[in-house]
C-alpha cells in the first residue's frame, strides 16, 4: 500500500471537485490508483460527477487554418504563462504554424520544424519559434497538431472560441451529396453550427458504435452502484441503468446530443433537416492543456504530438 500523501489527496480533489476526506478515502480504498479512485467517488456521489482528469497544467492557445477549402490544420502552442499566451506575438506565431501545417501537409513535428518558414524563407520553422522566444523570453512548446484534407463533396468548418482566450478550437468535416451541395450556404452554415456545438458540448465520439464496450460497462457498473446506494428496488435497476446509458450517449456522442439552439432536436435530426446529403465525416476538438490520447477526435485524422 503506497503512502497516501496530502499532495495526492489535493490532486484528486482538483480532478474531481470532491471533498478532501472522500478523496483520501477513495485513495486508501483503491491503493492510490487515481483512475480507480475517480470511479470510487463517482459511485459514492453519483454518475454525473465531473472528472476533470484530462487536464494538465499548461497555458497557450489553439489556432486553425484552412487552405483552398480543402486542407485544414489545428495546432496547440503552449507557453509558461497566460500573459505570454495572450500576447499578439504568440498568437500570431500560432496562426503561422497552423497555416504551415495546412499548406505543407506535414506528418510530424520533426519534418515541420525543418521546413522554411512561410513568413521568412530564410528561417526554418524552428528558427522562427526561437525568434519569437528571443522576444518573449519564455519557453514555447509546439505541442501537437492535426491535419485534415477533404474532397470535392466535403466542407471543412473551423471554430476557435475567442471568449475563452483561444483555448478551445474545432475542425469538423461535413460531407454532402455533390460538389454543388458542399459549396452551398446551407452546408457552410451547418458546418459552423456543428463546430460551435462541438466546442461547447465536448462530444467524445461521432456515433454510438464508436464508444468502446469497456467504457459502456464502466458506466453500467457505476449506474448500478448509485441506484443501489439510493435504495432503488433490485427489479428496477437494469431499467435505471439503461436510462442512464441513454443520457450518457446524449453527453458524449455528437449525433445524439441535443442541438444547442433547439434542445428538443438532436444533431442527427438537424442533419436530416438540412438535407443535401449532409453528414459528419469526422471532427477534432482541441483544448489547451488536455492530455493527448483521450477521445478528442472522431474519424481518421493525422495527429502528431511533441
Amino acid at each position: 500500500m503506497p503512502e497516501i500523501t496530502a499532495a495526492m489527496v489535493k490532486e484528486l480533489r482538483d480532478r474531481t471537485g470532491a471533498a478532501m476526506m472522500l478523496c483520501k478515502e477513495a485513495l486508501v480504498e483503491t491503493g492510490g490508483d487515481f483512475d480507480e479512485a475517480v470511479v470510487y467517488i463517482r459511485k459514492k456521489l453519483g454518475a454525473k460527477l465531473s472528472d476533470r482528469g484530462d487536464r494538465v497544467a499548461a497555458e497557450g492557445v489553439i489556432a486553425v487554418a484552412v487552405v483552398d477549402d480543402r486542407d485544414a490544420a489545428i495546432i496547440e502552442l503552449n507557453s509558461e504563462t497566460d500573459f505570454v499566451a495572450r500576447s499578439e506575438d504568440f498568437k500570431q506565431l500560432a496562426k503561422e504554424l497552423a497555416e504551415q501545417v495546412a499548406r505543407s501537409r506535414a506528418t510530424s513535428t520533426e519534418e515541420l520544424l525543418k521546413q522554411p518558414s512561410l513568413v521568412d524563407m530564410a528561417l526554418t520553422v524552428q528558427d522562427r519559434i526561437h525568434d519569437v522566444f528571443s522576444r518573449l523570453r519564455e519557453n514555447i512548446v509546439f505541442r501537437r497538431f492535426a491535419f485534415v484534407s477533404t474532397d470535392e463533396t466535403g466542407h471543412i468548418a473551423t471554430y476557435v472560441h475567442v471568449p475563452a482566450n483561444d483555448r478551445i478550437g474545432v475542425l469538423v468535416e461535413v460531407g454532402a451529396e455533390s460538389p454543388e451541395a458542399a459549396r452551398s450556404e446551407e452546408i457552410k452554415h451547418l458546418g459552423h453550427e456543428l463546430a460551435m456545438q462541438i466546442a461547447a458540448s465536448r462530444p467524445r465520439y461521432l456515433t454510438r458504435e464508436e464508444v468502446p464496450e469497456e467504457v459502456l460497462e464502466q458506466e453500467r457498473d457505476i449506474a448500478r452502484t448509485v441506484a443501489r446506494n439510493e435504495g432503488r428496488p433490485e427489479a428496477a435497476i437494469e431499467k435505471i441503468v439503461e436510462g442512464r446509458l441513454r443520457k450518457f450517449y446524449e453527453e458524449i456522442v455528437l449525433l445524439d446530443q441535443p442541438y444547442l439552439r433547439e434542445p428538443k432536436k438532436t444533431i442527427a435530426q438537424l442533419l436530416k433537416e438540412v438535407g443535401k446529403g449532409a453528414h459528419i465525416r469526422r471532427f477534432i476538438r482541441y483544448e489547451v492543456g488536455e492530455q493527448t490520447g483521450g477521445a478528442a477526435t472522431s474519424g481518421a485524422i493525422k495527429e502528431t504530438v511533441e
